[in-house]
């Protein structure tokens, strides 16, 4: 019976954590043809985050000032500067492949170029599957007409940014490995330390001809919601479930929201958006699967 619920707990948890990130690209979508400029929504996600980040304060250890720094100049703000700003450029499953598609490919490259880690065998395939997804995503962009080609090209190009971004990330977690709330903390309060002066005195704004709902929308969404609910839930999921069963079940974050944004974005897919995004499905799908085991 513990054992049940142990499991049942997990899949909850993977579940709610599905439904934020497919969630963050829809809510952002929707953010970035809405009255807010992007600077605005990232101070939200910082401003917000941060006044929940000083609650857990006194709760953890922050670690040296210079992975603070290096966690939020690629977690924090280099992340959300580029992807807030593609959003108002590209429809939301470019995004879907581009951010979370990409993310496997991103990391695995970096890896390779950064700490010599080689893919093998079924990862390469893996991986250049998801490199072909991300191609025929791009040759979307190239279908749109002038007026929209250079627009999605330069969101396509800064999303792939932000992933890059977040894959660096990901890897300085494990270069310095610290308990995901604290890291949570300090890349929150280190973003905001740094991004919401300059925001507040040099970067254009909109927040006071927004509507009230649309700023409510964003704050939550993005300071409560992706900044720390889902990085919760993401964690407890793992320890439930294990790494490889949930990285399998992420990949299908990019699949849901793209389907998605079409009746509630109004956004259509193309064939060829959907090739892409069926490629970097399958890749994503195909490089998380653990080889069988031996073990009876």
């Amino acid at each position: 019976m513990n054992t049940a619920l142990h499991s049942q707990s997990g899949w909850m948890a993977v579940f709610v954590t599905i439904c934020i990130w497919t969630g963050f690209i829809l809510v952002t979508r929707h953010g970035g043809i809405g009255t807010l400029t992007s600077w605005d929504i990232t101070s939200l996600r910082f401003g917000v985050g941060a006044l929940i980040a000083v609650f857990f304060l006194p709760r953890i250890i922050l670690p040296p000032l210079k992975v603070i720094m290096l966690f939020t100049l690629f977690g924090g703000i280099g992340y959300a500067i580029v992807v807030y700003a593609a959003f108002r450029m590209t429809p939301a499953a470019h995004a879907s492949v581009l951010l979370p598609g990409a993310l496997p490919f991103e990391t695995a490259i970096i890896a390779w170029l950064w700490l010599g880690q080689k893919p093998l065998g079924r990862q390469r395939i893996a991986l250049a599957i998801v490199f072909a997804g991300i191609v025929l995503t791009a040759a979307d962009s190239f279908t749109r007409g002038p007026q929209l080609t250079r627009p999605q090209i330069l969101g396509d190009l800064l999303f792939l940014c932000g992933s890059s971004s977040w894959a660096i990330f990901t890897l300085l977690l494990g270069r310095y490995p610290i308990q995901p709330l604290a890291a949570t903390v300090a890349t929150t309060l280190g973003s905001a330390v740094v991004y919401l002066p300059v925001w507040w005195l040099f970067l254009p704004s909109t927040l006071g001809q927004a509507p009230a709902g649309e700023i409510a929308l964003q704050a939550i969404y993005q300071g409560v919601l992706v900044v720390f609910i889902a990085m919760l839930f993401y964690t407890f999921a793992v320890h439930r479930l294990g790494s490889q069963t949930v990285a399998l079940l992420m990949a299908f974050v990019p699949v849901i929201s793209a389907l998605a944004a079409v009746p509630l974005l109004g956004e259509p897919l193309s064939l060829l958006a959907l090739a892409g995004l069926g490629a970097v499905t399958a890749g994503a799908i195909l490089g998380t699967r653990t080889p069988p085991s031996s073990k009876a």
